[in-house]
Parts: structure tokens; C-alpha cells; sequence
């Protein structure tokens, strides 16, 4: 049963921190610990006897793994909280191990195939000389919102008036239910993400991972939402995304005029720029874009999931998984930085900083740099099972990073992750010398994000046996088919 938390604490993140022997006598703690506060989050009683398992094959595996018999040690067990989603961490200083390592010694393998099972995210992190961290990570239920988005009955009416007095702001949390019944109305119950889930919706605008445009039409009802979606709170670039319009309002400009008052908010609140990716099932989108100035970035072949609807654009779905072009909108001047390239993609990252404006010093393979050396790898992921894809992000290249990847997608593909991304920092040396290696393992060209995480970052992309077929993809400029074609061809020569 859920009960009242502090907020502060919540917004903190930090729930609980405790540090204690390596010894397996100190397992009924950690297990009452983790699922006391697991259940204060409305996890039911199988879900957290699944969490009480998972700590015991984490606990077990890290003691086993980490210290040589009667050698003694400390862990450091620690549960945090995100919008959405609670972290279980193990971190200690004992013997360096891997995940292979995990999963071909006799004793830990099962553990960790039980614990992936388990756990909706599963992370090791090599930390260096500060030791290792094992993360689990396990979504917050979240309860269903059909009864009330049913008691909305959606009836087809006229087109509205285009002379009709609309109102723009921004989203409140107030608004969330408001938001629900807008996708419904839009998309039934297909729309992937959190436009359903009312809590979780303020959860994000509170913490300041999201911020929102919407439009109220003359009788107070919502009528449209532009979403702004922050990766930490305070960065100065958003991902513009969650365009929801009323099917009635369809063809008022309100996507473009939505825009122009995320713009003007950015430029007030020193925000960099906007990116977004624009669905390729029709053009208008795109079209938005470039009229406020936005300029492609790349595309995302198989980004959509093929149960996806637009009322009164395609009532029947997706006959594949659709593609998303990439747009960047610079807002405010950004910060001068060096980027380090691939040869393989100078000329096509080159251009999209050319037409972005942004000042950027370039080097790559070619030119006569000192190499550092790898430092300790540090990657983790994410899953979205609402769009069946995932991401790979690497904050820190090792010399096992190569190693680190191919596993990785591995274990992605085995859980049939139709689309996995790989996000490389452009600011790191590291990055033009091992693209080649990951093109290998059949990544290849998605496209630039400017700015992202303190720097630019290039995004590649993998595609877990899916057929896409290009003449599906609707682009709606010159430079767009240009970026895309580009892309496919770069696809063929990956792997």
C-alpha cells in the first residue's frame, strides 16, 4: 500500500544509504530495507518478492565475486529514486570483475540471468579505482487510467472554427488528466509514453525533467500539448516531443505556433536549443519545423512501433515501424567546443554544423593527435517498452568498451529489442577511433544531437532484424532525402 512520502526526500532522490560488511548475515536487512520502501511506491506482494529476490542473487553475487573467502570487505547498498523508476545499487572495492565474468562463473551465472529477468533495467558499472556498482532498476506501477479516459466518450464533430479564440501556456500539473483525455481523443490508447499516466506526468514537471506547451480552446478545454523533456534538471537543451492535436483542430497551425512559444521561452531561460524527431508517416511535422528554422539532423529508421494510430491520418496503424527524422533548433548562442569525428562521417556531420551555425572545432583519424589512452568504461541504458527500443550511452570509453557493447546488444536481442541506440560524445577523443569497431557489430549512421549532456553527441543505431521499407518514409525536403539516403547507404555497409 502506498503511503505519504516526503517530498523533499523524493525529489532528492536519495532514499536510503547503508554501508556493512561483505558477510551474507546482513541479507534480511538489506531485503526488509528495500522492500519496506519498495511497498510505500505501490509495488504488490509478488512484485516485491521479486525485489526480494533479485537483492538476494545481487547480494550473493557481489560477495562471492568481489572477496576471497573470510577476506573482509564492504558494500555499500543504496536506493534511489527517479520520476518513474527506483534504483537498487550495490558498489564495493573488491576484486575487479565483468559481467562475461558474471555470467560464465558457475556460481553467479544463474543469479544474474534471474536478475535480468527480473528487473526492468540491469546495469554494471566499472568505476576504476572507486571499485564497481551493480544497478538494478525497477519501473514504479502505475495505476491504469482506462476507467477514466472511457467515462470521455469520443464523438466525431465538424472541423473547429479557425477564427475560435485559443490560449497557450504552459502545462501545469494540474493539467495532467486534461493531457490524458487530449491523447485519447487523438490516438485512442496507441500513443506510446507517459501521456496516460497522470501521476507520473507531475512526477516529471515537478522534479523539472519536462516542461510543456498546451492550448485551451474557448471553452477551457485542451486542445493540443507540445512537450519539452529535459535529460537532468537544469539542461539547456530539450527534446521536443509529445505533439498531441485534437483531430478537430487539425490543420489551425497550432504545432507551429506551439513551437514559437517553447522558442521564446528557451530564448528567456538561457536554454541552447531545441531538438525533436518529427514522424515520417506524413509531412506536416517536418514542415513545422523547418518553417521556424529547425534543421534536420539525421533519422531514426525504425523508431515507432507499428501499433501506433493517428485518428483521421491512419485509423488501421502502421503497416512497419516508422521513422523519425532528427531536427535541431538552435536558440541562444552555445558554448565554442572540440568535437573529435570519424573520417567515415566528416563531411556529413561537418554539414549539419554548417547549417545549425554552431562553432565547433573539428579533428579527426587524419589529423596528428596525441592519443591519451582509455580510461575505465562507463555505459549505461535505458529501455522504453512503450516503443520496444533502447539506449546505450557511454559516458567513458575503457579498453573494454568494444567488448562492453557487443555484449550489450547481445543481451538486447535476446529480449527482441526491435531498435537499440548507441549515443558516443563528440567531445571525447575516444569516439572517431572506435566507431569503426562499432560499425562492425552493425551500427550505423542515426544522426547529431548538439549540445546533449554537456556536448554533442552522435547517435548511431541498430536494427534487430526489422525490414524497413524506404519508400514508406515520408521526408519532406531536399536535405532530408539527402541526410536519409545517406543514412541507408550507410546501413549497407555496416556489419
Amino acid at each position: 500500500m502506498k503511503i505519504k512520502i516526503d517530498r523533499k526526500i523524493i525529489q532528492g532522490g536519495d532514499l536510503v544509504k547503508i554501508t556493512f560488511p561483505a558477510r551474507i548475515s546482513y541479507l534480511p536487512v538489506i531485503q526488509n530495507t528495500a522492500t519496506r520502501i519498495a511497498s510505500w511506491f505501490g509495488f504488490n506482494d509478488q512484485e516485491l518478492s521479486n525485489i526480494e529476490l533479485m537483492i538476494e542473487e545481487s547480494l550473493v553475487s557481489v560477495i562471492t565475486s568481489s572477496f576471497e573467502p573470510g577476506e573482509f570487505g564492504l558494500i555499500t547498498f543504496s536506493l534511489n529514486y527517479k520520476p518513474g523508476s527506483l534504483t537498487f545499487s550495490f558498489e564495493d572495492k573488491g576484486l575487479p570483475v565483468s559481467v562475461e565474468m558474471l555470467e560464465k562463473d558457475e556460481i553467479s551465472s544463474l543469479g544474474i540471468l534471474i536478475i535480468k529477468h527480473l528487473a526492468d533495467e540491469f546495469r554494471f558499472i566499472n568505476l576504476g579505482k572507486e571499485g564497481k556498482r551493480l544497478e538494478i532498476v525497477k519501473n514504479v506501477p502505475q495505476e491504469s487510467i482506462a476507467a477514466l479516459l472511457d467515462s470521455t466518450p469520443v464523438t466525431e464533430t465538424a472541423p473547429a472554427s479557425p477564427d475560435e479564440e485559443l490560449h497557450f501556456r504552459l502545462l501545469t500539473p494540474d493539467d495532467a488528466v486534461d493531457l490524458a483525455r487530449l491523447t485519447y481523443r487523438a490516438y485512442g490508447y496507441t500513443y506510446a509514453g507517459l501521456a496516460y499516466l497522470p501521476e507520473k506526468l507531475k512526477e516529471q514537471l515537478e522534479f523539472g525533467y519536462m516542461k510543456a506547451v498546451v492550448v485551451f480552446n474557448s471553452t477551457g478545454l485542451m486542445i493540443a500539448n507540445l512537450g519539452l523533456f529535459f535529460d537532468k534538471p537544469g539542461a539547456k537543451v530539450a527534446d521536443s516531443g509529445m505533439a498531441i492535436v485534437d483531430p478537430r483542430y487539425r490543420g489551425h497551425n497550432l504545432f507551429k505556433r506551439m513551437k514559437q512559444y517553447a522558442i521564446e521561452h528557451g530564448r528567456d531561460t538561457g536554454m541552447f536549443g531545441l531538438y525533436s524527431e518529427s514522424v515520417t508517416i506524413h509531412p506536416y511535422t517536418q514542415k513545422g519545423n523547418m518553417s521556424l528554422g529547425a534543421k534536420e539532423t539525421g533519422c531514426l529508421i525504425a523508431f515507432i512501433g507499428e501499433h501506433i494510430t493517428f485518428k483521421k491520418i491512419n485509423e488501421d496503424g502502421l503497416s512497419q515501424r516508422q521513422a523519425v527524422m532528427l531536427y535541431y533548433l538552435k536558440i541562444n548562442q552555445e558554448p565554442r567546443r572540440t568535437v573529435f569525428i570519424p573520417e567515415i562521417y566528416r563531411e556529413f556531420v561537418t554539414d549539419i554544423y554548417n547549417e545549425l551555425g554552431l562553432r565547433r572545432d573539428i579533428f579527426t583519424e587524419n589529423d596528428d593527435l596525441p592519443f591519451t589512452g582509455p580510461g575505465v568504461s562507463i555505459v549505461t541504458t535505458s529501455f522504453k517498452p512503450d516503443l520496444n527500443i533502447a539506449s546505450i550511452i557511454v559516458e567513458q570509453y575503457g579498453i573494454d568498451i568494444v567488448a562492453r557493447i557487443r555484449t550489450t546488444v547481445k543481451e538486447f536481442c535476446m529480449k527482441k529489442v526491435d531498435s537499440i541506440y548507441l549515443e558516443l560524445p563528440l567531445g571525447a577523443q575516444e569516439t572517431m577511433d572506435y566507431v569503426t569497431e562499432f560499425r562492425k557489430l552493425g551500427f550505423f549512421m542515426g544522426g547529431v544531437i548538439p549540445e546533449f549532456r554537456n556536448g554533442d553527441v552522435l547517435k548511431l543505431q541498430y536494427l534487430n532484424n526489422i525490414y524497413i521499407d524506404p519508400a514508406k518514409i515520408v521526408v519532406a525536403s531536399e536535405r532530408g532525402k539527402k541526410v536519409l539516403a545517406f543514412i541507408l547507404a550507410d546501413r549497407e555497409k555496416a556489419g
